[in-house]
């Protein structure tokens, strides 16, 4: 029965990960089959929805769900009181960094699971094995030094932190933040599928789940978190520990801006729907007044680092080695280089790697290749091919013959090159924070929030109906760049327009009722900061949702519902007002 009950959860909230999805035309008009196609999808959808809406019924309330009166939401940080339109009197750039392993020593002591992967290859158990690399936290504090404080990005490699840790986090750093004058603490994810589960959702299924479906169907015995509580109290005194290191350490600089479009590094692996993708590298470099510190490129893309924890044939470790993936590899690499690293990923739903052409028995030399080849383009962006081809370190990074034989049409990253404009940022960053109440009508995610692995707390209404708090930002960093902060795995088309939102390729048949990010906040140039101060699974337009378990819709099995987007949109056009 444990088995049974344990395969079966797994098969239902992690079917997209092994699912083939069936790819929809973009043409104006349906064609009879995929018009046929987009009804038995709809059709599956609401049968899905039917059985686990009665699954959910049957199952008990737990500590976590709080009355409307009794619910509040705490520690939040609001960003910047006032919105800047240009720097102040000798105003300047000030940053602080740091970055910590968030693995312990003694790792061995604790009980780790591997969040991102569940699947019969590795026996749905995927318990920490094996050390590929390291996971870590990384940390920049940033103020422009107009006054109006600093504000804390820490990024964690993990594939989601939930908001009710991170809101622990900032508790614990609630004094150092009022000494220091913080407007801000912002805790994003990398998204890395091979990092230990910082949620609890990909625990130890066949002992855990059992228990909690008892527990929460009869109420007999105690439901068990999915997360080890030791490691997790480690992990927030470490994120602590790095925020307080990177804020002691901030010193003025001079701040700049280059991007590079590097299309074929990206993979619209399986959002067939959606048509857009972010195939933008972007890099903020900060170059310390004092010579002899270091300098950081703070580096944003759109990709899941999803490939070093899947299992491949002959691989001993099969998808229990941990990893901070293609991430880890660019930060190794631009240390090599003599820069220190922060990174923030963007929009990734259904977007993934690509250049995975290289000959390996182990998966993890894959995202190890792609990443030192990204972050060498990150270095390189505003040199010329001749000073390429004269840096013997960076040239030496480069993978090798035996790596790339075989493979018809491989080219090197720096052939065909065109160098990139560097701009100076004047010292103006404007921050706003938004919470965000979301309805979950999502009836598997109900019945995932009733098991009670992960860190929420819902508030329930007198009509039964379950909402979460979580956030959104919108900040400016000089006059040219804006960002949107989004807590979970955003579709692209949402950012910038795509034909998801269209009646013509949409699943239902509709037209996406609202605007894009780029038409709230007036700009082409919209970037993303996923899996900020949350990690609420993905975000797709309300008009192309269906629970149908596939079919190019996986995604929708780990979302809140079928109004998430739309109700984060229109707090994104709330914001928008707010700011001006």
């Amino acid at each position: 029965m444990k088995k049974t009950l344990s395969f079966l959860m797994a098969a239902v909230m992690l079917f997209g990960i092994t699912v083939v999805p069936a790819f929809a035309s973009s043409d104006a008009e349906k064609s009879f089959g995929e018009k046929a196609g987009d009804l038995f999808a709809r059709g599956l959808g609401g049968v899905v929805h039917g059985l686990t809406a009665g699954l959910n019924f049957l199952m008990r309330e737990n500590d976590s769900f709080l009355p409307e009166e009794e619910y509040s939401y705490d520690n939040f940080y609001g960003g910047t009181a006032e919105f800047a339109e240009s720097a102040g009197k000798g105003a300047v750039w000030s940053l602080g960094k740091a970055e910590m392993s968030l693995l312990p020593e003694n790792y061995e002591d604790y009980s780790l699971y591997l969040g991102g992967f569940l699947t019969g290859g590795n026996g749905f158990k995927n318990d920490l094995r094996e050390i590929l690399d390291d996971m870590r936290v990384r940390v920049v504090a940033l103020s422009d030094g107009s006054g109006r404080g600093t504000s804390v990005f820490a990024t964690v490699d993990a594939i989601g932190v939930s908001n009710g840790d991170i809101r622990q986090i900032r508790e614990m750093l609630s004094s150092f933040a009022r000494e220091n004058d913080i407007n801000a603490i912002n805790i994003f994810s990398t998204h890395s599928h091979s990092c230990i589960d910082t949620q609890g959702l990909w625990t130890d299924i066949q002992h855990k789940w059992p228990k909690n479906f008892l527990h929460a169907f009869t109420g007999i015995g105690d439901s068990v978190q999915g997360t080890d509580e030791e490691y997790m109290r480690f992990f927030r005194s470490t994120v602590k520990a790095a925020i307080e290191k990177a804020v002691a350490s901030m010193e003025k600089g001079t701040m700049t801006y280059a991007e590079k479009e590097i299309p074929g590094y990206f993979s619209n692996k399986n959002r067939d729907s959606a048509s857009s993708k972010d195939n933008t590298l972007r890099r903020i470099a900060f170059y310390p007044e004092n010579e002899k510190s270091t300098p950081t490129f703070i580096v944003n893309m759109s990709a899941h680092p999803d490939v070093a924890g899947l299992a491949v044939k002959d691989d001993p470790v099969k998808g229990h080695g941990l990893s901070g993936d293609y991430v880890y590899y660019m930060g190794e690499t631009l240390n090599e280089l003599g820069y220190d690293f922060m990174f923030f990923n963007g929009a990734i739903c259904g977007i993934y790697i690509g250049r995975r052409d290289i000959n390996t028995d182990r998966r993890v030399e894959i995202p190890a290749g792609y990443g030192k080849e990204v972050a060498q383009i990150t270095y390189a962006m505003t040199m010329t091919e001749k000073e390429i081809l004269a840096d013997e370190k960076l040239m030496s990074l480069n993978f090798t013959k035996e790596q790339t034989e075989g493979h018809d049409g491989f080219v090197l990253w720096y052939e065909n090159w065109q160098r990139s404009e560097e701009k100076e940022l004047e010292p103006i960053l404007n921050l706003r924070l938004k919470t965000v109440e979301l309805e979950a009508t999502n009836p598997i995610i109900k019945i995932a929030a009733k098991l009670g692995l992960a860190n929420y707390q819902i508030k329930k209404t007198a009509d039964k109906k379950y909402f979460i708090t979580t956030e959104i930002g919108y900040m400016e960093m000089g006059k040219e760049l804006k960002f949107a902060l989004v807590p979970g795995e955003f579709c692209n088309d949402l950012v910038s327009g795509g034909t998801s939102l269209t009646a013509n390729v949409s699943v239902t048949g509709k037209d996406f009722e609202g605007n894009t990010l780029s038409q709230i906040f007036g700009t082409d140039e919209m970037i993303v900061l996923g899996l900020a101060n949350d990690a609420i699974g993905y975000i797709v337009p309300d008009n192309d949702y269906c629970l149908c378990l596939g079919m190019g819709h996986y995604h929708e099995t780990l979302s809140l519902g079928k109004n998430t987007a739309s109700t984060i949109m229109t707090a994104f056009e709330e914001l928008g007002k707010e700011v001006g």
